[in-house]
């Protein structure tokens, strides 16, 4: 059966991307226009539809959201959300944009976006949905704009394959339905799941010890110094800008080993005692202590197979050592799937400019939320071609060096947030309800636009400098979008 309707927008993705995406659009489009969102997910949240149920926010609850849309929840400023309250907002935001305003949810859906077809303003795009269910009905939907706002595009986390038959392999999602009885547990990831994973199990009364495969280690920022609570909210130093340009303007393209030590020493914190990783994750000094106190066993390794022997199972692991395991254990898949992909992406803006795409190919910005919401302003408001905003694989670079791609995607973050204060109206950066800086007394945000802007050409020069280097030094795609265009 094929249903053909024609919208003045279509966005795909109904997580923090599209709805942010959405929140714009509604500022640009009249309320009679005809809007779609997709998603592949049975209601909006994207991926908080289908996380762990012990999963939290790691930063304060008010500042994921769609625009500025508030939380319906009394907590504490300080509160982090649980998985399923996070969804619950997402849907909420959805209502509140969908308020005098028509849009059609296609839910449980693929969409295959197609070419442009046409020219100027009669460019059309068609899109194919596949039902993601055998209940749903294949359809062709046409637009006159798209944004595909999937984002990371989180996957679904599968059990690790291994070869042993005396261990169970599981996810972080069916972790909480398999029997403890004391088994041993082996957390595969030391980023923000395995944490998350770890602190579950080793506090769950029938736990047994709790081992963790950190790799070369994460690290986090110290969620006490970049949120504090009390009077330390007042007159604490630190802010998320002023962290930025500190790390920014001491790194010069080359030298990430020297400036990330200077990031560990005073802006970060971990569980163990190794970290040469960051993934921008948040962590407390409470948290880091309970992860620590429960954990049997950090071990700095990539796990490769769990094999059985005569004397039973056997971890493998990448740099060529094997340890002995207990029986019965559990293997937890919290491995790292952001940045990953290695599947061709649209372009950010299509020839036509009629499709925007938030991918982390030709990224704005390493938080898709973020990219969506002031990717989206430039596009309606006609500015997207005259911004010379930055665009970074950051899929190659992380593939290819970590802590560069840490401080070039901080290097882009600074640069590119210069460019469009200069080109977008203030309110746009009064309604950003994901700028974590909001969680400071307004004096403190003052002053730190007011460096801004007394040092802007300063900073921009030398993020510049920081982005060409980094394009040159290890060969991606690390340029302004009029570049990348041509």
């Amino acid at each position: 059966m094929t249903d053909k309707r024609i919208y003045d927008l279509c966005v795909v993705g109904a997580g923090i991307a599209g709805l942010n995406a959405l929140f714009v659009a509604k500022q640009y489009l009249p309320a009679s226009s005809k809007v779609a969102l997709i998603d592949r997910h049975p209601g909006a949240g994207g991926m908080w539809n289908s996380t762990y149920d012990y999963v939290r926010l790691h930063q304060p609850h008010a500042m994921f959201t769609a625009g500025d849309i508030p939380w319906r929840i009394s907590k504490p400023d300080s509160y982090l959300a649980t998985g399923n309250e996070v969804q619950a907002h997402l849907a909420h935001c959805l209502e509140v944009i969908a308020q005098g305003w028509q849009i059609d949810t296609y839910w449980n859906c693929h969409a295959e976006i197609g070419d442009e077809l046409g020219s100027g303003d009669g460019i059309t795009i068609e899109l194919s949905l596949t039902p993601g269910n055998d209940h749903g009905i294949a359809r062709t939907i046409v637009a006159k704009q798209v944004i595909n706002a999937k984002g990371l595009d989180i996957p679904d986390i599968a059990p690790l394959q291994l070869s042993s038959r005396e261990v169970t392999s599981t996810t972080p999602q069916a972790l909480s339905k398999l029997p403890r009885d004391h088994r041993a547990i082996y957390v595969v990831g030391g980023g923000k799941t395995g944490m998350d994973t770890a602190l579950m199990a080793a506090e769950t009364e029938s736990a047994g010890p709790v081992y963790m495969l950190a790799g070369k280690g994460t690290l986090f920022t110290r969620r006490d110094q970049f949120f504090p609570t009390g009077l330390r909210r007042y007159f604490n130093r630190t802010s998320n800008l002023k962290t930025t340009i500190d790390l920014v303007m001491r790194f010069d393209g080359s030298d990430a080993d020297q400036v990330f030590e200077h990031f560990r020493t005073h802006y970060s914190i971990s569980p163990g005692d190794r970290g040469d990783h960051f993934l921008f994750g948040i962590q407390s000094e409470s948290e880091s202590a309970r992860i620590r106190a429960g954990t049997h066993a950090f071990i700095y390794d990539y796990l490769e197979d769990v094999v059985d022997t005569e004397t039973g199972p056997e971890l493998r692991l990448r740099h060529g050592t094997a340890r002995p395991m207990e029986r019965d254990a559990i293997i937890v898949n919290c491995s790292g799937y952001v940045f990953r992909n290695e599947e061709p992406e649209p372009p950010l803006l299509s020839s036509g400019g009629k499709i925007l795409s938030i991918t982390s190919r030709e990224s704005f910005n390493f938080l898709s939320s973020v990219s969506a919401y002031f990717l989206s302003h430039l596009w309606f408001s006609g500015k997207i071609r005259d911004v010379p905003f930055y665009i970074l694989d950051q899929n190659a670079l992380m593939q290819k060096d970590r802590k560069t791609w840490q401080l070039t995607g901080s290097a882009q973050g600074l640069l590119n947030a210069i460019l469009i204060s200069q080109a977008l109206p203030f309110r746009v950066f009064q309604q950003f309800g994901l700028d974590f800086d909001r969680w400071h007394p307004f004096y403190k945000r003052l002053a730190g636009l007011i460096d801004l802007q007394f040092h802007n050409k300063k900073y921009a020069q030398h993020c510049r400098h920081v982005l060409d280097q980094v394009a040159a030094t290890h060969g991606v795609m690390c340029r302004p979008l009029s570049n990348a265009s041509q």
